[in-house]
């Protein structure tokens, strides 16, 4: 019964929070990729100039397999965002659950915005003060080591936010601090030149998008998690969970 109710919850949440990302990001970000494709696609046309004959008999294979613009690509972002939403949201709720069974937290709509935007910060403020969201055809660091400093942060900074809302000692400030802060003292891995292969002049209308795209994807999340957390909230107040024995 327990499983059941927080897994039905998730998915209301995680379809609520979706389709509200899905249209944060069609007034905000979409724009901003789209602008920023255009670059990339003269990008490419210019190196495939210069070695045309040397890339001919190794890639015959066909070009990877993306869906077509309108439509198709706007079905496969949404159902993509929900997809990604109701993960998030069976983290966020199975916490949420957690604190309030566990350690007597109260769960409310208003509880549920400032889980909201813990999640936020987890997920998306604390990896961007390390690795900025990235345009189409921008470098970035190998994939790999971007990808493990990005979990290792996610992991740290919401393990440091659910120490300090449930842990009662003092000793939960300090150690709070000290995982926040971690992996920015590690450092997150950087290319050299994010604009490498550009002109100039394009590399400068690129770090302007950049920046642009940084507020704009920065707002669509903060949308998104405020909504999957108050949402959650309300569910789970609507529909209490039995407590611990």
């Amino acid at each position: 019964m327990l499983f059941r109710r927080l897994v039905i919850i998730s998915l209301l949440a995680g379809l609520v929070g979706g389709f509200v990302l899905s249209l944060s990001q069609q007034w905000q970000v979409l724009p901003i990729i789209f602008a920023a494709e255009e670059y990339e696609s003269s990008k490419a046309e210019d190196v495939s100039s210069e070695s045309a004959s040397e890339s001919h008999g190794d890639h015959d294979h066909g070009g990877d397999w993306s869906p077509e613009d309108g439509l198709e690509r706007t079905l496969f972002t949404v159902l993509s965002n929900v997809l990604t939403a109701i993960g998030f949201s069976l983290v966020l709720v199975t916490l949420i659950a957690i604190s309030s069974t566990y350690f007597n937290k109260e769960i409310s709509t208003l509880s549920g915005l400032f889980w909201g935007l813990g999640g936020f910060i987890a997920v998306f403020a604390s990896p961007s003060f390390g690795i900025s969201p990235e345009l189409p055809g921008v470098s970035g660091a190998a994939l790999e080591f971007r990808q493990e400093w990005w979990i290792s942060t996610v992991l740290l900074t919401s393990a440091g936010l659910f120490l300090a809302h449930i842990w009662k000692s003092y000793w939960r400030w300090p150690i709070s601090c000290i995982l926040l802060v971690a992996p920015h003292i590690y450092g997150a891995p950087h290319p050299e030149n994010l604009y490498a292969g550009f002109p100039a002049d394009v590399a400068e209308k690129l770090a302007m998008l950049s920046d642009q795209f940084l507020v704009a994807t920065a707002s669509s999340n903060l949308i998104f998690w405020v909504s999957l957390g108050i949402f959650s909230g309300w569910a789970l107040k609507r529909f209490p969970l039995p407590r611990a024995v």
